[in-house]
């Protein structure tokens, strides 16, 4: 038998179901002495992981360079995956297993596009960026490339004899590529050119048969016969990298085309039930295990969904097949029966449930023998120790603090978050002041094992690697606020030596810093450090002398740190303003409040330096809400800063920082109300004019209700002054005027 007889290149679809039944039925029959697949070489070395009892798909190879775990490729794998159904194929039956794509030692060097030329590069990309599938599915008078495929591979009858008509196709339709954009080049052509040489090594090597496993758009270029010598030599003197393999847990979601995934499906729920259908039996019961899963879906949702309801779905999608053409149900079948007898028309129960219907919520499961990178292993027993299980969807926990169990997941996931792994996230901080209990929200992503492997650099252990990420992210600080967030974080983490060690460089930063804003901003997170003092361990007389210190000085050098801001210096101060003036209202101690309440009544006074509007009319707002001003006193402190003497931009900017909070004032102050509507009757009709976005700015920040109220008491008090005087002009004017408000008041429509 000739090496023509003795070669099988089988074409498939990466992560396809019928393409994974085909494929085992060629194996079964050709039983080949060889199996080549298309992966990375330098994976091989993980390989007999494959058959491992606790490998649970969906699952991927993680390769990276070890001098740069960033620079890292994954190779997912489904159980319905044609690859992964080879790989323990011939495990199972001892036959030799080869990986014979370019290693990934050799395709990280290399750039993306993968060619010297950038013309030839658009050009070769633009090729590519043609559907192959939805080429072949015109040709057969179809408009869905997608459902043409699913149709006749996924989902139809499963066979070998599929795969000479696969490569025949293929073969028509890269002949029609490379008519318009040639022979591939880059990347693409250093592929084929190392899988053809490992074929031939294969079949120089054996004297069975070899069946090669790879996606179909390769099977004509690995049938070409092109010289052995032309193939290495377009390979010699690439640039390598060393790199490690690992097997890690992947998950549905990432497997979708709609996570960004180059070789995804649509749909890997449908695929996994396609492949289990295969599996078990046939598609006797195909259909009703579908629309019984939908049922059961839309009940934990809370929907009701009746048996009946759920037979009469899996019998429309048989009808609807038969009528469009189709052997067996499809996607769009199941998803038009399940909309119509189960969802009862309406798309947004459907949507409700898309996710863990179409795409899945599965996460893939490693075997205990693999080996993993210590920081996985580390991560992977606190999780059993404290059953926090990854999840590849986002569900939210609430951790009482109070708690052993509670406080150490905390733990666990600050010391994450320090190393760059943001498994969870915090939310609802200001909903849990004063509490024990800190809400967050988790979901695993794959690429987090890529963060994994670069934090390696500051240790095998979650522990030792957050203490290494803190100390170096405290080495390299400039300025005093993200230190401050750093301490926070490394007490959150129970690392007090890391937090003391950032507490003595932000003490030395702090002694020359000039950067009042910025010592604001490190004021609230240690002050919120400080309100947890029951529930972690944390140094509490230290931290409260910092505060203190930082504290003093940003009241005696507010009024001047506010001098001479442009607009975005402006918002930066008054952000760190809110922040101190929150830190402030949750310290214990009077002294915090007075002295602050004193800076702000400096700022407040400033009339005559060139300190910001905005923050002088922010401060005024803080001390009248506070009850440090009379209402006496805060009349007049706005009709000063509302009088004709202040330039129009100067006092809008001041009002707009008075009214930054709320508009309750206006409301609920007659007085103050009435100012500021004698000072806009008073402007002049173009400084009204210039003055309108800046009015605009300052009252849309308001509540919507806030300003329909505005609004309302306008017209109230409009009517009744018209109603007093027997003014009918006076009526039609505010009414000509009330769009103008409206647009103003940001309200563009509203009925008042």
């Amino acid at each position: 038998m000739n090496n023509s007889e003795r070669l099988h290149i089988l074409g498939i679809r990466h992560h396809g179901p019928g393409s994974a039944a085909s494929v085992l039925d060629a194996l079964n029959a050709l039983d080949p002495a060889e199996i080549l697949v298309e992966c990375p070489a330098d994976a091989e070395s993980v390989l007999p992981f494959a058959a491992a009892e606790g490998m649970r798909p969906p699952v991927a190879i993680l390769i990276h360079a070890v001098d740069d775990p960033a620079r890292s490729v994954f190779l997912p794998f489904a159980e319905y995956s044609p690859e992964w159904q080879a790989l323990r194929w011939g495990l199972a039956r001892k036959r030799t297993l080869r990986l014979i794509d370019l290693p990934v030692a050799l395709m990280l060097p290399i750039p993306p596009d993968g060619v010297a030329d950038p013309s030839e590069a658009d050009e070769q990309k633009t090729a590519l960026k043609r559907d192959p599938l939805g080429m072949l599915a015109a040709a057969a008078g179809e408009s869905d490339g997608e459902t043409w495929w699913n149709a006749l591979v996924e989902q139809g009858a499963s066979g070998r004899d599929v795969f000479p008509v696969i490569a025949d196709a293929m073969a028509n339709v890269r002949d029609a590529f490379e008519v318009d954009a040639g022979a591939p080049s880059g990347r693409e052509a250093l592929r084929e050119a190392h899988m053809r040489l490992a074929i031939r090594e294969a079949l120089a090597r054996s004297e069975g048969s070899v069946a090669v496993i790879c996606g179909a758009w390769h099977v004509p270029a690995l049938r070409r016969d092109i010289p052995a010598k032309a193939d290495r030599e377009m390979l010699k003197g690439l640039e390598r990298c060393k790199t490690e393999a690992t097997w890690v847990p992947w998950t549905d979601s990432r497997l979708a085309v709609a996570s960004g995934y180059g070789a995804g499906v649509v749909s890997p729920g449908w695929y996994e039930h396609l492949w289990r259908a295969k599996a078990s039996a046939g598609f006797e019961d195909f259909a009703a295990r579908w629309q019984a899963r939908v049922a059961r879906l839309l009940r934990d949702e809370g929907i009701l969904a009746p048996t009946a309801s759920a037979i009469e779905a899996a019998r429309l999608s048989i009808s609807l097949a038969a009528v469009r053409g189709f052997a067996v149900p499809g996607l769009g079948e199941m998803q038009d029966a399940s909309l119509a007898a189960l969802c009862h028309g309406e798309i947004t129960l459907l949507k409700l449930i898309e996710t863990k219907l179409v795409i899945g919520t599965r996460i893939g499961e490693i075997d205990a023998d693999v080996p993993r990178m210590p920081l996985l292993a580390d991560l992977e027993r606190w999780q059993k120790r404290l059953r926090l299980k990854p999840s590849a969807t986002e569900e939210e926990i609430t951790l009482d603090l109070r708690s052993e169990t509670g406080l150490l997941k905390s733990t666990l996931l600050h010391r994450l978050s320090l190393i760059a792994v943001p498994w969870g996230r915090k939310i609802a901080a200001s909903a849990s002041r004063g509490t024990f209990r800190e809400n967050w929200q988790l979901a695993w992503q794959p690429e987090l094992n890529v963060k994994l492997a670069e934090a390696l650099r500051w240790g095998a252990t979650i522990e030792q690697a957050a203490m290494g990420a803190a100390e170096e992210t405290a080495a390299n600080a400039v300025g005093v606020a993200p230190l401050a967030e750093l301490i926070e974080l490394c007490l959150f983490a129970d690392l007090p030596g890391s937090a003391e060690r950032a507490t003595a460089r932000l003490q030395s930063l702090a002694v020359n810093s000039s950067d009042i804003g910025g010592l604001m901003q490190a004021v609230a997170p240690l002050a919120n450090v400080l309100r947890y003092g029951t529930a972690r361990k944390v140094p509490q007389e230290a931290l409260l002398a910092l505060v203190t210190s930082h504290a003093s000085e940003v009241c005696a050098g507010l009024a001047y740190a506010a001098r001479g801001l442009d607009e975005e210096a402006t918002a930066a101060m008054y952000r760190a303003m809110r922040a101190f003036d929150g830190a402030v209202s949750i310290l214990e101690g009077p002294h915090f409040l007075e002295a602050w309440q004193e800076a702000l009544r400096k700022l407040a006074n400033s009339h005559d330096t060139a300190a910001a509007p905005f923050l002088r009319g922010y401060a005024a707002r803080r001390l009248y809400d506070r009850s440090t001003i009379s209402a006496e006193e805060m009349e007049r402190q706005l009709s000063f800063a509302l009088s004709p003497s202040v330039a129009p931009g100067d006092a809008c900017a001041w009002l707009e920082g008075f009214l930054s909070e709320s508009a309750q004032l206006l409301l609920h102050d007659a007085q103050l109300h009435a100012l500021v509507d004698r000072w806009m009757m008073d402007l002049g009709e173009e400084s009204f004019i210039n003055l309108l976005p800046g009015l605009r700015r300052a009252f849309v920040q308001l509540e919507t209700m806030e300003r329909r109220r505005l609004i309302a008491q306008s017209v109230s008090g409009s009517s009744t002054k018209a109603a007093a005087s027997g003014d009918a002009r006076a009526e039609r004017a505010f009414a000509a005027a009330l769009p103008l408000l409206n647009l103003i008041l940001g309200l563009d429509g509203d009925e008042p």
